[in-house]
């Protein structure tokens, strides 16, 4: 900054001594200086030639613009807070000094001492900040800090919204998993669903020992048609393992859930408690003939090894024996060994025997699964869950003794299981009156008694049998009642 003090002037009585006088004095952040010269007015004027007109004052004016401009240069190139300590003012000190240096010399000279490095122009924005902070007042160090803590800022909202959008990034996550967890439930349950009723065929096998096989030529072949007549032929399985024996085997799907809270589908086979052996009826009849049946049965249950089962001796061809002696020895390895024998004729009798068993034991597990939920909905019924209840016809109260009996025993007669309605109607014309039954079997032989309840035909053309003829005798003639009619 520049000032100008005054033009100090003294009037004595002689002119002579006018003298002029002046002071500049200038002023920066750091230090002060002051620049004087004077002269005699008169002097002045006699000195000068007549052809120089006397300078006007305006001189120093034009030093003062000119320093003005320095400065605004050393602004230019300066940063906020930086002073103007280092201008060399020697140049100016010398034109001020002599008093008649002109302002082209003193920006010659000026510029000759100074020497300044060549700096990037600033940008509109540089320019905006500094002309804010040169107004606001705000230090170096005070904006760096205030610039750190905005980037702090700014990186904390980044991180906050990173770790919202990770978050929202989880539960959508989250929410999909647990969607997929309940579609893959609703699938497994449909199959579970399906295995037991629309498709409890498709999910149950029947397995045929390869011996059988190579004893009757033919027999896969008509396994292979009948199966495929059904549209299970991928139900037929061939086991060289099973010697002469045929299983029957399920494919059970559960539902469970693992250590991490997942439902996953567990699939494991289940051997049914139904086998049969298939023996020649030559083979089968030497058996019987020398003994050895017990030895047997016993041998072809060990390889089973299945429990409290059911096995079917089947004799394939004619089995040439005697009747009476066949029906003794069924009810004899029934009662004992809980086996039974089936006597078939041709291959595709043995073929559809196969197809047809594999059928029941498929729909059996659908009745197992519903007397279960009727005993889980009746045991959850308070005092009254262990009550019976009869299911059946309600008989006739109005008619003579004999439509009442006969009434009466065609109720009983419908509680034996297997029993058909032809068979049913069979045995009522053999035996019309039950307690004469009881009387007339209680001193009868047993056998003859099988024998004779055993070859009763049926309008099907189809015999009752010793296992029924069995059953009847002994809801005849048990006198226990602890006796189990199955």
């Amino acid at each position: 900054m520049a000032d100008d003090d005054a033009i100090c002037l003294s009037d004595d009585d002689v002119d002579e001594c006018i003298v002029i006088e002046e002071s500049t004095v200038i002023t920066t952040e750091k230090k002060e200086e002051i620049c004087t010269s004077s002269y005699s007015l008169m002097e002045s004027i006699n000195n000068r030639p007549r052809s120089q007109p006397i300078r006007s004052k305006t001189w120093l004016d034009d030093e003062m613009s000119e320093l003005d401009r320095l400065i605004q240069k050393k602004q230019k190139f300066s940063t906020p807070g930086d002073n103007f300590g280092e201008i060399d003012f020697g140049d100016f000190q010398a034109v001020t000094s002599s008093g008649f240096a002109t302002s082209s010399e003193f920006a010659a000279t000026s510029s000759s001492n100074s020497i300044r490095p060549e700096k990037r122009k600033l940008t509109e924005d540089e320019k905006e900040k500094q002309k804010n902070f040169e107004k606001s007042g705000i230090s170096k160090f005070k904006f760096q800090e205030l610039k750190e803590s905005a980037k702090r800022m700014r990186d904390a909202e980044k991180e906050r919204k990173a770790a919202e959008k990770d978050q929202k990034k989880g539960e959508i996550q989250k929410k999909k998993e647990e969607k997929e967890r309940e579609k893959e439930q609703r699938r497994i349950e449909r199959e579970i669903s399906a295995a037991l009723n629309s498709k409890c065929e498709q999910y149950t096998y029947c397995h045929v020992g390869k011996t059988v096989l190579d004893t009757i030529p033919g027999l896969e072949a008509e396994l292979k048609l009948v199966y495929a007549d059904r549209k299970i032929a991928d139900q037929l399985k061939i086991d060289k393992n099973l010697g002469t024996r045929i299983e029957w085997r399920r494919k059970c799907i559960e539902l469970k859930e693992d250590d991490e809270g997942k439902n996953e589908r567990f699939e494991y086979m289940s051997t049914q408690n139904l086998f049969a052996v298939v023996v020649p009826a030559g083979t089968l009849k030497d058996v019987i003939e020398s003994g050895t049946l017990t030895d047997f049965i016993e041998e072809q249950r060990a390889g089973f090894q299945n429990g409290r089962c059911t096995m079917l001796i089947v004799a394939f061809g004619k089995l040439e024996f005697q009747k009476k002696r066949i029906h003794r020895i069924s009810l004899e390895i029934y009662e004992t060994h809980r086996a039974q024998f089936v006597q078939i004729d041709s291959i595709p009798e043995l073929a559809l025997f196969s197809a047809q068993y594999l059928r029941s034991l498929a729909r059996r597990e659908k009745k197992r699964m519903e007397e279960k939920t009727s005993e889980d909905s009746g045991a959850s019924g308070g005092a009254g869950a262990h009550k019976l209840q009869y299911l059946g016809e309600k008989g006739i109260v109005m008619g003579s003794r004999r439509e009442i009996v006969s009434d009466w025993w065609s109720k009983m007669l419908s509680t034996i299981d297997r029993l058909s309605d032809s068979q049913r109607r069979a045995l009522i014309e053999l035996i019309p009156d039950p307690i004469e039954g009881i009387d007339k079997y209680s001193k009868m032989d047993y056998s003859e008694a099988i024998q004779e309840i055993g070859d009763v035909v049926a309008e099907n053309g189809r015999r009752v049998g010793p296992i029924m003829a069995h059953r009847i005798l002994t809801m005849l003639t048990d006198e226990t009642g602890n006796s189990i009619v199955e």
